[in-house]
């Protein structure tokens, strides 16, 4: 399998019993899922996920030219290495960002945060 990209990040999510801790830990932030827990403690910690910092955020629809502002503004470096597997068209690359959004940058947070739905 080449590195990187989606079919990469698929196949570690599908093997990530057998990866290390902080590989896991990156596959669950990548989708979505946020720093893993230790073995231990993750059922408390999977109750106490929600009310930590969103794993998404929720857009309003957008028009095509504010899909392309959110892409060539601070967020393009975060698409790049979020997103990298994710074919362009049908609003699939703005879906990828907003739901990594624990694994954003705060300039990337700082462009979505008026698009957010209210």
């Amino acid at each position: 399998m080449p590195p990187g990209g989606a079919p990469a990040l698929e196949c570690l999510e599908k093997n990530k019993a057998k990866v290390s801790a902080g590989c896991a830990k990156a596959v669950n932030a990548a989708f979505g899922g946020g720093a893993a827990a230790p073995a231990s403690a993750a059922a408390p910690a999977a109750e106490a996920a929600p009310a930590a910092a969103p794993a998404a955020i929720v857009l309003r629809p957008l028009l095509p030219r504010e899909e392309l502002f959110i892409v060539r503004s601070a967020c393009g470096a975060d698409i790049r290495t979020l997103c990298a597997g994710v074919a362009p068209g049908g609003g699939r690359i703005i879906q990828c960002i907003s739901n990594r959004a624990a694994s954003l940058s705060p300039a990337c947070k700082e462009v979505l945060a008026p698009f957010a739905a209210r």
